[in-house]
């Protein structure tokens, strides 16, 4: 008889493991959601995602041609609402499966949503339990809905190519947390990457075209303030220590043509200091980089040459720096490049007596810029290319 009863329960105990998840959504219920677009029209907030179509995904047979993505693989979807939450949920009605926003990396908004201000979308992405704080945020001029709805020909999707982009460091690479945290920081501002709508081949439909990224749209207070782009722009990316991949020109004085400079690496270090209650802010950066094009007769055999190129390199990025400078201290009387934060660090005490006086104090900071440059490599070669050898020695 207790066998019996022992028996029993073993069988209620297998019973119960074998149950499995009763809260469980199967895979083939989900609308999964890769990229999410924020527009605002006509006082409304505008709400779309682009989700991915799994019978499409799976099959081997797309062609990949003009006018589809890749693999034609995402569909989008919009609603509207009073705010972002009202739209999600209009959003859903849309759509027969449940939406998982759980695997969206990427999310855009637009300049006309951003003048409204970040906030209210921000703390929603946070609050709301399936987004990533890690999620990559762009700006955009066009609607995020057109830029969501590119077919691109290359990715599987739009949102595959912003991600892409972020991963190899061009523009700003934003996180949605760290977008939180800007905004909600001393300085309260923000900077992120811009997207436009490329053009689109002739023979092409009008949405088989990539976004391209170009300028970067800067946020005062959270909101939207104003688009910078070339040179600014770059002086911008030096600033807050994003200056990546990128090619520059540099001129020595007496030479015709010029020298173009592949960046290996760009560190921009900011070190504030209070002396005789007078704050200032040293920014120190440090830059090394290879020749990868030479139109001029110089000859990089010759140290003096490699000298005067250093010394022309820093005065060009010294150049972009200030630049920046001016545009934030003197146009537009914001701290972009968070030396708020820098402040309330290393001099804590200080900074909680002052902080109430920072948006008058910045404009008129004394800002001392310094740059140190390295040339490491002179390409394949160390002449120029196409002059005869009497010429170049």
């Amino acid at each position: 008889m207790r066998g019996c009863r022992v028996m029993i329960m073993l069988l209620l105990l297998s019973s119960i493991l074998l149950s499995g998840c009763w809260d469980r959504t199967e895979i083939n219920d989900l609308a999964i959601v890769l990229a999410t677009g924020v527009d605002y029209k006509d006082g409304q907030a505008q709400l779309t995602a682009q989700i991915f179509i799994p019978r499409k995904g799976s099959g081997g047979s797309e062609s990949g041609g003009a006018g589809e993505s890749a693999s034609g693989v995402t569909m989008t979807r919009t609603a509207e609402g009073v705010n972002i939450a009202e739209a999600l949920n209009r959003l859903q009605r849309k759509v027969a499966r449940h939406m998982f926003w759980g695997q969206c990396e990427v999310i855009v908004i637009s300049e006309e949503a951003g003048k409204q201000g970040l906030r209210e979308f921000v703390d929603f992405f946070l609050r709301y339990p399936q987004f990533r704080e890690h999620a990559y945020i762009f700006s955009s001029k066009d609607s995020a809905k057109d830029i969501l709805a590119l077919l691109d020909p290359l990715e599987r999707s739009s949102s595959e190519s912003l991600r892409e982009m972020a991963n190899m460091n061009l523009g700003t690479r934003v996180t949605l947390l760290e977008l939180s945290q800007s905004i909600q920081g001393a300085s309260g501002s923000a900077i992120l990457t811009r997207i436009l709508i490329a053009p689109p081949e002739p023979n092409d439909g009008p949405n088989a075209t990539t976004p391209s990224l170009k300028g970067l749209s800067l946020y005062k207070h959270g909101r939207y303030s104003l688009t910078v782009k070339e040179p600014v722009s770059l002086g911008v990316l030096l600033m807050i220590n994003e200056l990546n991949n990128i090619i520059m020109p540099v001129t020595l004085e007496g030479e015709k043509g010029a020298f173009s400079i592949l960046s290996k690496q760009i560190t921009t270090m900011l070190k504030p200091s209070i002396v005789n209650g007078e704050w200032m802010m040293k920014v120190r950066i440090v830059a090394s980089g290879e020749v990868v094009l030479n139109t001029t007769d110089a000859n990089l055999t010759d140290p003096s040459k490699v000298i005067a190129l250093k010394k022309a390199w820093e005065k060009r990025l010294k150049e972009a720096a200030d630049q920046a400078l001016h545009m934030s201290q003197k146009e537009q009387k914001t701290d972009f490049y968070r030396f708020a934060d820098s402040f309330r660090k290393h001099y804590p005490q200080e900074w909680k007596a002052k902080k109430e006086q920072w948006e008058t104090m910045y404009p008129e900071l004394q800002v001392e810029v310094s740059v140190k440059t390295s040339i490491t490599g002179n390409g394949r070669s160390t002449g120029p290319q196409g002059i005869p050898e009497q010429s170049a020695n």
